[in-house]
């Protein structure tokens, strides 16, 4: 009976994606403004296509193209097309759930499908399903190269063949959301570690060569630079600027600590939390100065003017509620000492954190452009002590609740107050 019940919230959360999708949901607030002022472009495609494709560039937009050939190259009736991709995302949660299989193999199956089902609440992936868009297909192609990744770290024999099957479906999530290809540094890191500098890691190299010449040859020698045109808020001249790092590095911890906090209260927040005070003390008092330096840098008001959006929930929330940045500084200040004490419990964690930080490298950010992306890596990427612990009923049951109030929040705000 439990069993079933359990089973029952997977199917009514399925149910609940059709019904936003026939009252036309929109709980992130911008998802149907970006699919409208961006459909004409896979019309262009469908109309005339090589110079559609060789003139890119001149639309004046900084998404991918491969996102608008694929939508153009499908039935041309709008319900259905939108019909087609909706259910080709919700491979997200199947291939998230296959992976955390191999991560947790020690707990139930349907716990684990319970985990995966939460990414249907989640505002990013229900409105990128109803209103598609290229950020989910990329994210859909980042968790398969992770899976493949997983089955690679995780098997007991030397499967080489799925280190090449991760290369090659970052590198179509790339292709799809170019944010995503940064995290081949990670990746590239962990199999040195294991291969050092021989055969199979040289052909892991000469792999992610070979797939990224496409990507290069479009935009320097055929000159469709599509990333750094003039929409895409000074990021080649800002990229580095201490202003643009400190934003980044104050909000991105902040989001770690928003899906982190159904854990809160929980052994396995704490226990994490201690690791850092048995640590070598000048360390993790050198952080936090950075830490604190980085807050008197944080200067997000210019950027979100421009947008009249983006900075995550706690950039929102302290503006709401204080009028000014300490929430958010204590949120990501909470957030921050979860990844010190990674960065102590495996090395690997502080390459994954720097391709975070900047897999999104211009100067607006939004929480939606790390949304399931931060959540997931948290399961399935980020080394961490007693993660084993996370997966329980009451663990389960504070992840439901929180995404529920979340995402009904999202849509109440959405319906009264834009």
């Amino acid at each position: 009976m439990y069993l079933s019940s359990k089973t029952n919230i997977i199917i009514l959360l399925y149910i609940s994606l059709l019904l936003g999708f026939y009252f036309g949901e929109d709980s992130l607030g911008g998802a149907i403004s970006d699919y409208q002022a961006l459909n004409h472009i896979s019309d262009k495609f469908d109309k005339n296509f090589f110079d559609t494709f060789l003139n890119y560039d001149k639309l004046g937009h900084r998404h991918s193209p491969v996102f608008f050939i694929i939508k153009s190259l499908l039935i041309e009736d709008e319900i259905i097309r939108r019909l087609i991709f909706l259910h080709f995302y919700i491979l997200i949660p199947i291939f998230f759930y296959k992976s955390l299989k191999i991560v947790f193999k020690n707990s139930s199956r349907i716990n684990l499908r319970l985990v995966a089902s939460t990414l249907f609440l989640f505002p990013t992936v229900r409105s990128y399903s109803i209103w598609p868009d290229a950020h989910l297909m990329g994210t859909l192609f980042f968790i398969i190269s992770v899976y493949f990744f997983l089955k690679f770290k995780y098997s007991k024999i030397d499967n080489f063949k799925y280190s090449i099957f991760n290369t090659f479906f970052l590198a179509i999530a790339a292709y799809c959301s170019p944010n995503f290809g940064i995290i081949v540094f990670f990746f590239i890191f962990e199999y040195l570690r294991k291969y050092n500098l021989g055969k199979k890691f040289l052909i892991i190299i000469f792999t992610n060569i070979i797939l990224s010449l496409p990507f290069f040859y479009y935009l320097f020698y055929l000159d469709v630079n599509f990333i750094f045109n003039e929409v895409g808020w000074d990021i080649g001249d800002n990229l580095f600027t201490i202003n643009n790092l400190s934003n980044k590095f104050i909000i991105v911890n902040s989001l770690f600590f928003f899906y982190l906090i159904p854990f809160f209260f929980t052994n396995f927040y704490k226990e994490n939390i201690k690791s850092i005070q048995k640590k070598n003390f000048f360390i993790s008092a050198t952080l936090l100065l950075v830490f604190i330096l980085l807050c008197l840098k944080f200067d997000f008001e210019v950027i979100y003017k421009l947008t009249n959006s983006g900075g995550g929930f706690f950039y929102n929330f302290s503006k709401l509620i204080i009028q000014n940045n300490l929430i958010l500084f204590l949120a990501s200040f909470l957030g921050y000492l979860i990844i010190i004490s990674s960065f102590y419990y495996n090395y690997s964690n502080i390459i994954l954190f720097i391709t975070i930080i900047f897999s999104n490298p211009q100067l607006t950010l939004w929480q939606a452009n790390y949304s399931p992306f931060i959540f997931m890596i948290i399961f399935l990427l980020l080394e961490l002590k007693y993660k084993n612990n996370i997966i329980t009923n009451n663990s389960i049951f504070s992840l439901f609740v929180y995404f529920s109030l979340y995402l009904l929040s999202n849509i109440f705000i959405k319906i009264h107050y834009i």
